[in-house]
């Protein structure tokens, strides 16, 4: 039999507000809170809002005058080699 394990967790009533919102609303908070964390940790950890930051960060960046450099003009550029790690990140991510 399965032995049950209890693990206290603190959260800050302004920064995580929106994460207290949503555990209230939820039938079965320990339930919602493993699958929270299973989808989190089979994701890699990448999160639509990471991705989302990444693109405004690097908007930001073209806005205050930076160019891109070095960029392969085609997947069949014998130059270019995509790294383990992006292409796993990639691959994690098309499938969300």
């Amino acid at each position: 039999m399965a032995k049950k394990v209890i693990v206290s967790v603190s959260m800050d009533t302004e920064a995580d507000r929106d994460l207290l919102r949503w555990l209230k609303q939820q039938e079965n908070q320990s339930a919602a809170i493993r699958e929270g964390l299973r989808d989190h940790i089979g994701r890699g950890g990448l999160t639509m809002g990471d991705v989302y930051q990444a693109v405004k960060d690097l908007e930001r960046k073209l806005q205050n005058g930076a160019a891109l450099a070095g960029t392969p003009q085609s997947e069949a550029d014998d130059d270019y080699h995509e790294p383990p790690d992006v292409a796993a990140t990639l691959d994690a991510l098309g499938e969300l």
